[in-house]
């Protein structure tokens, strides 16, 4: 939940990895004084895309609430050994970076 809206990671995965520079993500949501929860995307790319491109992206396909608030360079998403995204490890990740 992110300002009393629920935001699944999946789809706004699917288009942040419509994103030419992003060659792969994981969304988490972060723990937030104001808000609850705010959407963070961590992301495989070799050249990170400014923040406001990104959630402009999303916003032309999902709500607004959907777009991150952070975005954060990693090497590799966490992966569980079927392929799935283990998101506890990606939010461990990110609360380390913020």
């Amino acid at each position: 939940m992110t300002g009393g809206e629920k935001v699944w990671p999946e789809p706004v995965e699917a288009v942040l990895a419509d994103h030419p520079a992003i060659r792969d993500v994981v969304v988490v949501g972060l723990p937030d004084d104001e808000w609850g929860h705010v959407v963070t995307a961590l992301i495989v790319s070799d050249a990170v895309p400014p923040l406001e491109e990104v959630r402009d992206l999303v916003k032309s396909r999902l709500p607004a609430w959907c777009a991150p608030h952070h975005l954060i360079a990693i090497d590799a998403v966490p992966r569980t050994a079927l392929g799935k995204p283990r998101r506890a490890d990606a939010a461990a990740l990110a609360s380390r970076h913020g």
